[in-house]
C-alpha cells in the first residue's frame, strides 16, 4: 500500500522547519505541489483540527493525518528533521519522522489502513535507518523494504 502513496518527490531528507506548524506547512506543500490536495490551506486546517483531539506522536515518530475535502489522491509525505521537534508528545519525546497522511473525505476509512501499516514498519531500526539515508531514493528503498 505504501508504494501506492508516496514517491520520492513527496520526501524530503532534511526538513527546515523548526516548529510543529513549521512541518505541517513544509509537508503540505509537498503534497500541494505534487497535485495530491488542490488546497493546502484547507488540508492545514484538518491536519490541526484532527491534531487537537489527540497528539499523533510515538516513539519519535510523528504521523499527523486527515480525511480531507481537499485531498485529491491519497498519499503520505515523509520528512526527517534531524534533532526532532517538539511536538506535544505526552511523553516529551521530539519525533524526527514525519509521515503526513492525506485521505480523502468520501467516507472510507483509508488512514486506518496506512496507518495500520506504517506502524507495523516502526521500529528502533526504521529510525536510525532512515537517518542514515543519504538521500530520499535510499529513504524511499528503506520504507518499501522494512
Amino acid at each position: 500500500m505504501i508504494t501506492n502513496l508516496t514517491n520520492i518527490n513527496l520526501i524530503n531528507g532534511n526538513l527546515q522547519a523548526n516548529s510543529k506548524d513549521e512541518i505541517f506547512d513544509e509537508l503540505a506543500q509537498m503534497l500541494f505541489e505534487n497535485n495530491r490536495i488542490n488546497n493546502k490551506e484547507s488540508f492545514l486546517f484538518d491536519v490541526k483540527a484532527r491534531e487537537a483531539v489527540s497528539v499523533t506522536s510515538t516513539d519519535g515518530i510523528a504521523y499527523p493525518h486527515s480525511k480531507s475535502k481537499a485531498v485529491i489522491e491519497p498519499a503520505i509525505a515523509i520528512g526527517v528533521k534531524r534533532g526532532g521537534i517538539e511536538y506535544g508528545d505526552e511523553d516529551g519525546i521530539k519525533p524526527s519522522l514525519f509521515f503526513m497522511i492525506a485521505s480523502p473525505d468520501n467516507g472510507g476509512d483509508h488512514h486506518i489502513y496506512v496507518l495500520q501499516d506504517l506502524f507495523g514498519k516502526f521500529s528502533e531500526k526504521f529510525i536510525t535507518d532512515i537517518h542514515n539515508a543519504k538521500n530520499e531514493p535510499q529513504i524511499l528503498n528503506i520504507l518499501i523494504n522494512s
